[in-house]
């Protein structure tokens, strides 16, 4: 058996961080820088030409900022690593789902701790199974980080959210319907106006007197959550190939 092959894309307008991207690099075989961009503009053209594994993206660019990049064009690949000196935007890298935030300068080490998170998620998705990915989102100020195989369900409360975890329950600043666009839409289905639900809990879900439907999670509470009428056919069909 060959070993896997991952190809890379670095989007970084600074030549030393080009070339000490390309030194740590060496350490990996298995990883081949195909392109580089030293600006947002030709970043995007690349990104329309060809899909990568792995993308490091500089926030700071000429012409147009890695935020800008991302809002264009949605994560640019499976695995992204923000490399920037600024501490600002790592709350918008997790919520786009970044695999990591290397802020500059950074040592070879804290590369290679990088590096081995890359290696091991792009390996889980080439043989096809379900990586144990993170939740991140802000509550009284601090940043958190929530193993998506801990979250049971949301629920909407005005203008923010709660998260109900195996461990406890968290608030954020956040729209139940932002939230939705966060999470993995195999594992997570909506099931009312008010509620997201994990699949993984689902218990089983039956018709009420008022020709409504329920659901049964197997948590601690043995939680029973209402479906809305325009959720069912949604949520059986997700229920149907979450079990197979």
């Amino acid at each position: 058996m060959t070993d896997p092959s991952y190809s890379v894309l670095i989007i970084e307008d600074e030549v030393p961080a080009r070339e000490l991207l390309r030194k740590y690099l060496e350490e990996w075989p298995s990883f081949k820088i195909e392109s580089v961009a030293s600006n947002g503009r030709q970043a995007l053209e690349i990104l329309e030409k060809k899909n990568f594994d792995l993308v490091f993206l500089d926030v700071n660019l000429p012409e147009k900022s890695g935020l800008q990049i991302l809002e264009e064009k949605g994560k640019p690949a499976p695995a992204l690593v923000f490399t920037t000196a600024y501490r600002d935007h790592a709350l918008r890298a997790f919520e786009v789902g970044a695999l990591d935030y290397l802020l500059k300068p950074y040592s070879r080490e804290r590369f290679r701790e990088t590096m081995a998170r890359v290696e091991e998620f792009l390996s889980v998705r080439k043989r096809g199974k379900r990586s144990d990915s993170f939740l991140f989102f802000r509550e009284s100020g601090i940043l958190h980080r929530l193993a998506l195989s801990k979250l049971l369900y949301l629920t909407a409360n005005g203008k923010k959210c709660v998260l109900h975890s195996t461990e406890k329950d968290h608030e954020t600043p956040k729209l139940l319907g932002d939230m939705e666009t966060e999470l993995p839409g195999d594992r997570f289905v909506r099931i009312h106006k008010k509620y997201i639900l994990n699949l993984e809990y689902i218990s089983g879900m039956k018709s009420n007197a008022g020709g409504g439907y329920e659901v049964f999670l197997n948590d601690e509470d043995e939680t029973i959550l209402p479906v809305g009428r325009e959720y069912v056919s949604n949520l059986k069909e997700k229920f149907r190939e979450n079990a197979q």
